[in-house]
């Protein structure tokens, strides 16, 4: 049941540590729940524990009435840190009934750099029996929790803090981060911190001012860790958003123009364009017969005549796609000349035994929608036909006399023609 107490101005609570300081409260009013009537005194055995999971302190709890002698009040027990509630450690119980001893355990190691710092819980207690506690007085002591080996230091006045450059990058971009806004006690901490950076997407770096390129795009949390001289830090999140950025152009030639059937056609993609610092990573054909291909320059054989329409795609190493880029390619019938062969016996008609004479076929043309594939030289002193790619040729005659050498040109639709030309050796 709850009733009404009057008492003076000197009717306190007080708590008592164990190192016999007492925490004073503020006087009750002169009216209120009638646990204000009473004293509740805290008595902790031990007010510093090591954060290890098994340290503890015993808190002993005694209720007086107003006329000093001992009382039962049953009691709400809580634990706060940072003035929030929060079962950091473990309570006995937390439905106390005084008299009692109420156990604090300290909790358990920190696995975060973070944790290595000290820390204060509060052990609150409020009396319950008026039914609701909520109008109730609370009773309090702090248990200082300190962590196992090395205890970093705090410096509330360090701030990390960085900008970025450009503020809204894209794939690929070179992106400054600059911690020179990061202060000490309001200075500017600059030479006197070290900065270590994690950018969001694996990697990191270290240094005042650094960069970094994002290879995809998507938003990646950046954080600065800055270090004062006495080791205490401070850390900045910022989240970055990364942007496509434009596509590479894609653009290409060809040769021949107009080719025939079963003609070597040549691809060429050197004209297409990343948008800096990117670069093009790959290069993808549809010759419009079926047929596909990758690479910069490619070539390829129309098996029929008709006219083809020929598509290009690039992709950039931050994996961006061009805008396909089509021409339309005409392919004539096998009709046209037969290939012309010419050769000629350079320097001079005439040689002496045993020394080179020259030969020179590079006038020969093929036939029309074609190109030159062989030549094939017969030097007319008995020695095997040489098949070659190479219209320029040597060769050493071993006898003295008049020689016909024969040159019989194909073309890549499979035309030949033949050239002669004498050379006469000396003894």
């Amino acid at each position: 049941m709850r009733t009404t107490t009057y008492v003076s101005l000197l009717a306190v609570a007080a708590l008592v540590v164990s190192a016999g300081c007492v925490k004073d409260v503020d006087a009750p009013a002169f009216s209120g729940p009638s646990t204000f009537a009473n004293s509740i005194l805290m008595v902790a055995d031990r007010d510093t524990l090591t954060q290890n999971g098994v340290d503890f302190t015993d808190i002993k709890i005694t209720a007086l009435g107003p006329d000093g002698q001992s009382i039962a009040i049953p009691l709400r027990a809580q634990t706060y840190v940072n003035g929030i509630p929060a079962d950091y450690g473990t309570l006995s119980t937390k439905s106390p009934l005084t008299p009692t001893t109420l156990r604090y355990t300290a909790p358990a190691a920190s696995t975060l750099a973070a944790g290595q710092v000290a820390q204060t819980v509060t052990i609150v207690v409020t009396p319950t029996n008026a039914g609701d506690f909520r109008g109730e007085f609370s009773r309090q002591l702090d248990i200082r929790l300190q962590p196992q080996g090395i205890i970093l230091p705090i410096n509330p006045n360090l701030i990390a803090n960085f900008t970025i450059s450009p503020e809204q990058p894209k794939v690929m971009d070179v992106v400054t981060f600059d911690a020179s806004t990061t202060t000490n006690n309001g200075v500017a901490c600059g030479a006197a911190c070290t900065y270590v950076w994690n950018f969001g997407d694996g990697t990191s770096a270290t240094g005042q001012v650094t960069s970094h390129q994002y290879r995809t795009v998507g938003t990646f949390q950046a954080s600065l860790t800055a270090t004062d001289t006495l080791g205490a830090n401070s850390i900045k999140v910022a989240a970055i958003s990364v942007g496509a950025g434009a596509p590479p152009t894609a653009a290409f030639t060809v040769s021949p123009s107009n080719p025939g059937v079963n003609q070597d056609v040549f691809f060429n993609a050197s004209q297409s364009t990343a948008v800096s610092p990117r670069t093009i990573a790959s290069y993808n054909w549809l010759f419009g017969d079926g047929d596909t291909g990758t690479g910069v320059i490619v070539s390829k054989k129309y098996t029929a005549p008709g006219v083809y329409k020929v598509q290009l795609t690039t992709t950039d190493d931050a994996g961006t796609v061009s805008t396909p880029t089509t021409q339309d390619l005409t392919v004539g019938p096998t009709v046209g000349p037969t290939p012309t062969a010419s050769l000629v016996a350079t320097g001079s008609p005439s040689a002496s035994k045993g020394t080179p004479a020259f030969f020179n076929a590079s006038g020969s043309l093929p036939g029309s929608g074609a190109n030159i594939v062989d030549y094939a030289f017969n030097f007319g002193d008995g020695e095997p036909v040489f098949h070659t790619t190479n219209p320029i040729q040597s060769h050493q005659y071993l006898a003295a006399g008049t020689f016909t050498t024969t040159v019989t040109v194909t073309d890549s639709l499979g035309r030949t023609a033949t050239a002669q030309a004498n050379v006469t050796v000396a003894p």
